[in-house]
């Protein structure tokens, strides 16, 4: 039985390479030279000037309305993502509030400034 030479051909697409016998390779110049894709010829490009654009509608967009409904008592809105939730306790003196935040169902404590009732 005879030993064959296995060598790595990395001449395929992408990244995929596979191990061939060596005579593969060696008869492959002649059958890559077949296979080389031709170019077609590119098309000349228009001169824009000479044949103008349609003009384009325009789009009306309507201005987002946004509008937040009234809070229910002891409840805030944190103003940086908009959550909303129940006030449990306010320090005064620290200037924080207690918050149970309605949706994650945690509790934090935040500055008062952080939080709005509108």
């Amino acid at each position: 039985m005879a030993r064959k030479t296995w060598v790595l051909d990395t001449e395929t697409k992408g990244t995929g390479a596979n191990v061939v016998p060596l005579e593969k390779v060696v008869q492959k110049p002649d059958s890559a030279a077949e296979r080389t894709p031709r170019r077609r010829p590119t098309p000349a490009r228009r001169d824009r000037a000479a044949s103008p654009a349609p003009e384009r509608a325009r789009r009306r967009t309507k201005p987002v309305e946004r509008s937040a409904t009234a809070l229910p008592p002891g409840h805030v809105r944190k103003l940086g993502t908009g959550e909303i939730g129940k006030v449990q306790a306010i320090d005064a003196k620290a200037g924080t509030a207690t918050v149970l935040w309605l949706k994650r169902g945690s509790v934090s404590t935040v500055p008062l400034s952080a939080v709005s009732r509108r």
